[in-house]
């Protein structure tokens, strides 16, 4: 009988990856504070236990609303999720939602800034990634990143694998925004809706206190 196939520390790498999105934040994902003028740029805070719970909730819950504060970072950890599905998995459009165009390009921005900042003892081989305004797009595998702003048109003709809208508890087009997300649903695709407190749909969506 022959011998198994030694494989390569580089696809070993990329396969534990592929497997586990927490080890790729622990490992790979650095964020931007631009508060910090002496040290910005900063490693994910994988020591808070929070992290872990939130980031597998979002990965596995179809519809998913977390009410946030700035320190939590919880659009960091959605956005470095968004990067990971789309790098190490084939044929994915995930879809970052804000209430302005530029916002969601910001958004976006943030997973370059991910994908930019992976360390190379960390990740050696990486999928090839190209960004333009809005997108961030991973040609040899076909899987893109996406920013949209809010409105009911937007997703309609859309069945994405992940929608993630940020600070949805200002958009004045939120019910309708989310109604348009229905089809990413009903494919087996996963919402995860995350914003500071705000009076409004994003409150009644929490608190399941939506009337219809």
């Amino acid at each position: 009988m022959g011998s198994l196939p030694v494989l390569s520390p580089d696809i070993k790498q990329l396969s534990r990856y592929r497997r586990d999105h927490w080890s790729f934040l622990s490992d790979c994902v650095y964020t931007l504070d631009q508060v910090d003028k002496y040290r910005p740029i900063k490693k994910y805070p994988s020591e808070k236990e929070y992290l872990h719970y939130v980031s597998d909730e979002i990965i596995s819950e179809p519809l998913l609303a977390l009410v946030k504060n700035r320190r939590m970072v919880i659009t960091w950890t959605v956005c470095a999720l968004w990067l990971w599905d789309c790098m190490f998995h084939e044929g994915r459009f995930n879809v970052l939602m804000s209430k302005k165009e530029e916002d969601s390009d910001d958004l976006v921005r943030r997973c370059k800034f991910i994908y930019d900042n992976i360390p190379k003892d960390s990740l050696r081989v990486k999928p090839v990634a190209e960004y333009k305004y809005t997108e961030l797009l991973f040609p040899e595998i076909d899987s893109k990143i996406k920013g949209y702003p809010q409105g009911a048109d937007q997703l309609r003709q859309y069945t994405c694998s992940r929608v993630g809208a940020d600070e949805m508890a200002f958009w004045p087009m939120a019910r309708a925004s989310f109604v348009a997300m229905k089809p990413t649903l009903e494919g087996g695709g996963k919402v995860t809706l995350f914003s500071t407190r705000y009076p409004g749909f994003f409150k009644e969506l929490v608190e399941d206190t939506l009337d219809g």
